[in-house]
This record gives structure tokens, C-alpha cells and sequence, in this order.
């Protein structure tokens, strides 16, 4: 698993609740709050740093290590600063994965048209967030109530070492729901052929995404 660097703007429920998952994981991370006694959520195995200011200063997004992270989420509970932090975040320092969490749906619809990825503010939005920076994807992935399995669209290469289904999905714990080839999205058959370039939905548990990441080559840029 290869180490990222991740800022986090907002330490309430959900930036704790990531903040200490991906730190626990590895990662480096750093959370940034303007109310300093919100870093108290953050949990007893929490490694990283925390930096005092607002998540769309410039300064303060320096001083917490913005021109060398890998990813962004900005999860306050206002849409406006988390918008203005993400694109801060995307525009200016070039921080190749960026998220914002959004409570109005019709905002979100607005920002991911402007290249913005956006999660709402459910249950399940933590894993979700997790799950966008481990694979480092813009292909669409859904948390399933209950159990932590994820339904996640991959690509397939001819550098996997599997030529159907069958030898895929034997590469690791997860189950091939479908499969889209020029369009056409079919449920396949263990005995099927892959192409490259075909899209395969997948279903898994949230902490296998690292090595399925590394099966379908997902962290490559």
C-alpha cells in the first residue's frame, strides 16, 4: 500500500471519523478546523497534525502541506466553505483528488459538472470518502447498508494476469457483477472473455479496496 498525504478541512463527526481511519491505515493526514477544541474528536490513534485556521485560506492550507498532498476533502457543515476549500484546493495547489461534502443535492449536481467530486452527508459518507482516495478513481463506488460491501466500477488492462471472469475474480475476494464493453452492459459468465477496456462493476469488502486497487492498477496516474 503506498502512503498518501491527505488534508482534511472540518473536525466534526465525519472529519474525525476519516481523519483517524486513514491515519490508522497509514496515511499521513492533517485536519484543519478554525475551532481548535474540535481536534478533541479526533481519537486516542490518531497520529497526524492538526492545523488551527479556515479550510480555504491559502496560508493556512500551506502551513498544513497542501502543495504536496494527494488528496482533499473538505467536510464542514457548510456547503459554502467546503466548495470554496475544494476548489482552492483543485484549482490552485492542483491536489489531484479533491472532495467536498455537499448538503444541497442541487449544489452537488452543480459542482461535480465543474469537475468537483461531491459526497452527501449520509451514514456512510466516511467509507465513501475512504474508499474515493484509496482508489483514487473517478469511477463510480456505492456503499451498501450494512455489512461494509462496496460495489466499485473498475477498468479491465490485458496486463492483469486473468483472461475471463473466472481467473479474475480468482485473483482476490471479490465478485464481478457486471460487465460494459462499446456501451452494452451484460451480467457475465465465469467462462467469458475480457477485453481490454472493459468496465467491470465489482462487489467487495471496503478494507480489500487497496488490493484490488493494486489489481486493476487503480492508483497509477
Amino acid at each position: 500500500m503506498s502512503v498518501m498525504y491527505i488534508i482534511i478541512v472540518g473536525c466534526g463527526r465525519l472529519g474525525a471519523q476519516l481523519a483517524t481511519k486513514l491515519s490508522e491505515e497509514g496515511h499521513d493526514v492533517a485536519v484543519v478546523d478554525r475551532n481548535p477544541s474540535n481536534f478533541s474528536r479526533l481519537s486516542d490513534e490518531f497520529n497526524g497534525a492538526t492545523v488551527t485556521g479556515v479550510g480555504f485560506d491559502i496560508e493556512v492550507l500551506k502551513s498544513a502541506g497542501i502543495e504536496h498532498a494527494d488528496g482533499f476533502a473538505a467536510v464542514t457543515d457548510g456547503d459554502n466553505i467546503n466548495i470554496m476549500a475544494a476548489q482552492v484546493a483543485k484549482t490552485i495547489f492542483k491536489v489531484p483528488m479533491v472532495i467536498a461534502r455537499v448538503f444541497d443535492p442541487v449544489k452537488g449536481e452543480t459542482y461535480r459538472a465543474l469537475g468537483l467530486e461531491t459526497v452527501c452527508p449520509t451514514t456512510s459518507a466516511a467509507n465513501i470518502i475512504y474508499s474515493k482516495f484509496m482508489i483514487r478513481s473517478e469511477n463510480s463506488h456505492f456503499i451498501l447498508p450494512g455489512g461494509g460491501i462496496e460495489l466499485v466500477e473498475v477498468p479491465f488492462h490485458t496486463r492483469i494476469p486473468a483472461t475471463t471472469i473466472a481467473e479474475i475474480e480468482a485473483l482476490d475476494d471479490f465478485k464481478v457483477i457486471s460487465l460494459t464493453r462499446d456501451g452494452t452492459t451484460t451480467f457475465p459468465k465465469g467462462t467469458d472473455v475480457l477485453a481490454d477496456n472493459d468496465q467491470l462493476l465489482v462487489a467487495l469488502h471496503v478494507s480489500d479496496l487497496p488490493r484490488v486497487s493494486a489489481i486493476f492498477h487503480l492508483n497509477e496516474r
